[in-house]
């Protein structure tokens, strides 16, 4: 998906989903990170960069597919919380600094992918 991009749906529950058949979803620069946003499609996946984004209270990043991962740039001050299962896959992130004041939590479940977290 083009950073122009809108997402497909926004749920009732205010769940925004991005869904690709090939390929993944990308986004970097300003952007506001939506409360609940979903990925899903069955090869690809997420490559977010927060570094210059705006994110809400308690985000959450759910990642569906049958092959592909999660890799994100994140600042300093944002504590990862994973969970979720792969089959294929690890998960490797750099630590936040001390007294990380805000919180991302990633939810990946595919058969080959990872969660790959970076400081930006």
């Amino acid at each position: 998906m083009d950073e122009n991009e809108t997402p497909f749906l926004t749920g009732k529950s205010g769940a925004t989903w991005y869904f690709n058949l090939l390929g993944g979803t990308k986004r970097r620069g300003a952007w506001t990170m939506p409360q609940d946003m979903r990925v899903v499609g069955p090869l690809g996946g997420a490559n977010l960069d927060l570094c210059e984004a705006t994110l809400p209270p308690r985000p959450v990043l759910t990642k569906i597919s049958l092959i592909g991962g999660v890799s994100l740039r994140v600042p300093a001050d944002v504590e990862i919380e994973v969970e979720g299962f792969r089959i294929f896959g690890g998960v490797r992130i750099e630590p936040a600094s001390e007294g990380a004041a805000r919180r991302l939590k990633v939810r990946e479940y595919s058969l080959i992918g990872g969660v790959h977290v970076v400081r930006g």
